[in-house]
């Protein structure tokens, strides 16, 4: 028996599918043509507490811990990028399943591996971060004092900010360097916005914890500020992206999946907090409010991207084109 013509099998994959609209050509036997990611709840969270993680290690570098300018969020952008730095890799653990398979990722050091890169980045953000939150601890009375004179902190800060760049950079390409539709085609794209998520991330988080401990206003206003800026960036990477990416963008911006981008992500997680932060009222109850808005966001574009990705090398069609 002669086997079916690719015409043949794919009107018949077509009919048999039935979600394929009758304009759209049937690949043969319209099976996937990638193995897509397995990846579960883990890697989201590792995702984005390691854009929070990065973004917090840039507010080191920009605070200035003078009494009279920023010393309370200074403290504080220390002990969160203290208390994150193994809190991503420990999520990463768990995705691993068995914890020597991260030891065996330090093996070997590769500059063209983004795994690789990631994996030695975090290391090394774990040990001015160490550092920097030693020397504020021995600074606040917790620790030996002489620790404080023997770690100079703006320079901790300085690497802190540099690796954190990296980090939150990291975040992105780790998706877009990979040949799932998707990801592939936002190789521009999903970097700069997962740069800026993570970034009004950090603020969110740090402001959050600002206004519960009483600190100042003033370093209130420049992480809102801050935050904004960082959100509309966010806002409009995301929409040069969803214009880019056409119909392989489909899975990310359609659907259920789109619903959910547009109303947490985009309507709730930036528009809502900018909105928030506007009002000449709501004091500290009103930071937290929209912190919480905007890391909700953050959480569900990782979410958002995972879950695309997956359905993107599904899709035979978007796996066939030719890169852009």
């Amino acid at each position: 028996m002669n086997p079916p013509s690719p015409d043949a099998s794919g009107r018949g994959a077509s009919d048999g599918f039935g979600d394929l609209p009758a304009h759209v050509p049937a690949t043969y036997y319209e099976r996937p043509l990638l193995k897509k990611p397995h990846w579960e709840g883990e890697v989201i969270v590792y995702l984005f507490l390691g854009g929070i993680m990065g973004g917090s290690g840039i507010l080191a570098l920009l605070c200035d811990d003078h009494p009279d300018h920023d010393e309370d969020l200074a403290r504080i952008v220390r002990y969160s990028a203290f208390v994150l730095a193994p809190a991503s890799p420990g999520v990463l653990l768990l995705h691993l399943g068995r914890p020597e398979r991260f030891l065996h990722m330090l093996r070997i050091f590769k500059w063209r591996s983004v795994m690789s890169m990631g994996v030695w980045g975090l290391i090394a953000f774990s040990v001015p971060a160490t550092l920097g939150a030693g020397a504020q601890a021995a600074r606040d009375g917790i620790l030996w004092s002489w620790l404080d004179a023997l770690v100079p902190r703006r320079v901790t800060d300085v690497v802190l900010g540099f690796l954190g760049a990296f980090i939150v950079g990291y975040t992105g390409v780790l998706l877009s360097a990979t040949a799932i539709p998707l990801w592939a085609i936002g190789k521009r794209h999903i970097p700069a916005f997962c740069v800026c998520s993570g970034l009004a991330g950090a603020c969110a988080l740090n402001a959050a914890i600002l206004a519960i401990g009483g600190g100042n206003e003033r370093s209130l206003r420049k992480l809102e500020r801050l935050e904004m800026l960082a959100s509309a960036a966010e806002l409009a990477l995301l929409e040069a992206f969803r214009r880019h990416a056409g119909s392989t963008g489909d899975p990310m911006f359609t659907g259920k999946r789109g619903n959910k981008l547009r109303t947490v992500t985009q309507a709730l997680g930036i528009v809502a907090p900018a909105l928030l932060t506007l009002l000449p009222f709501g004091g500290r109850a009103k930071t937290l409010l929209a912190s919480a808005l905007t890391l909700a966001g953050g959480y569900v574009l990782r979410e958002t991207l995972i879950e695309a990705g997956k359905a993107s090398a599904d899709d035979p069609r978007a796996a066939s084109r030719q890169p852009e």
